[in-house]
């Protein structure tokens, strides 16, 4: 995502005004710890087979991935390039996509996109991108790609003039991922709770999992939440009920927020995937230039949430412009008893995302399972 997305959906005005602050806060050091205590480090190799120069998408963030049945894994972008990179830099004239799907194929790269200014999801009746797709999650049940797709608008002028419209669901048939229907989601309430930032496919249950922020009048102490969504793949487009708390309900305004989960403002775009026999929830700190990495655990996809604990702090990454977001995992790409975890970077000089593409690539890392669910 470019600019005007970087920090999330669904901040206060207050906390856009911040901005300068967290740029100060990295000048002066605030992000340049390394790691954690157990050593974890930034995988350049890692980052490499999956983001690269010449083919795929080679520039982005959302950096959402699910296993396909096949082997392959699809990874659903943001605001991205597809251009070609040399010496770092891009032409700049290369495209910038809304959206775009990255396939991973054992080391191959595969850009998914509508043509050469199109991205690859693009609501029904708006060719122009007016109205535009920026990813949720999504999951893999039989023969079908399901992924949500958060519609968006300009709603005034600025940078910060966007906003949330509703969620699609996106079917795609597979294994050639060729779109077959694109619905809305049948929740219909407040539209500060997002549906579709997060999504897990379990026991024959979809969980859709929507992340809210709560007024509060200290932008530096953000206070945001979880509810969760139940429903079939049968009735994904017509049929929900919310989990309120100690039992399920198909009012949407019964929903409550899952437990565990209040001492980190949880993100606008997270993870919740299982790991072993227990639930993960995945998170960065929604406050930009924290750069915090936590994970939570559950024995039910909707908690309540334990073990809440930081995995790692983003160091500093050599440019004061620069500051990170929206960390996932992807348990796919599970090697030694560790799990592969992504957070996006981007920048406060657009015009960087031509002349350094490293300033607009996420940063790849590697945790041991075993620290995160024992």
């Amino acid at each position: 995502m470019d600019i005007k997305k970087s920090i999330g959906l669904g901040l206060s005005t207050a906390v856009l005004s911040i901005l300068s602050l967290a740029g100060s806060c990295e000048r002066n050091g605030t992000l340049k710890e390394e790691g954690t205590d157990t050593g974890v480090s930034i995988d350049t190799e890692i980052a490499r087979k999956i983001i690269q120069d010449d083919a795929g998408v080679t520039a982005g963030d959302g950096m959402y991935s699910i296993a396909l049945p096949d082997g392959r894994s699809i990874f659903l972008m943001g605001d991205s390039y597809t251009g070609k990179v040399t010496a770092g830099q891009r032409s700049a004239s290369d495209h910038m996509f809304r959206n775009s799907y990255q396939v991973y194929d054992n080391g191959k790269v595969t850009a998914i996109t509508t043509g050469s200014d199109h991205s690859a999801a693009i609501p029904p009746g708006f060719p122009d991108e007016q109205r535009w797709y920026w990813p949720g999650h999504g999951f893999v049940a039989g023969n079908t790609l399901y992924i949500f797709q958060l519609e968006m608008y300009q709603a005034s002028a600025g940078a910060w003039g966007f906003k949330y419209m509703d969620t699609h669901v996106l079917e795609y048939s597979l294994p050639g991922i060729e779109l077959v229907k694109d619905y809305r989601i049948p929740y219909t309430g407040s539209p500060e709770a997002v549906y579709g930032a997060a999504a897990l496919y379990d026991g024959g249950k979809v969980y859709v999992y929507a992340q809210y922020e709560k007024a509060n009048s200290d932008p530096l102490n953000l206070v945001s939440q979880v509810l969760c969504a139940r429903t079939t793949v049968e009735e994904l487009g017509t049929r929900w009920e919310y989990y309120t708390g100690s039992d399920w309900s198909e009012d949407s305004s019964k929903a409550a927020p899952l437990l565990g989960l209040s001492s980190v403002p949880v993100s606008s775009q997270f993870n919740v995937f299982k790991l072993r026999d227990k639930y993960v929830l995945l998170t960065q700190h929604k406050m930009l230039g924290d750069g915090r990495i936590f994970t939570a655990v559950s024995d039910t996809p909707y908690g309540p949430w334990h073990n809440l604990k930081q995995i790692f702090k983003v160091p500093y990454l050599g440019n004061p412009n620069w500051f990170t977001y929206n960390a996932m995992a992807h348990p796919q790409f599970e090697t030694d008893g560790k799990l592969l975890v992504s957070f996006n970077v981007n920048t406060n000089d657009f015009s960087e995302q031509f002349t350094n593409v490293e300033c607009y690539r996420p940063r790849f890392f590697w945790y041991p399972i075993d620290e995160i669910i024992k």
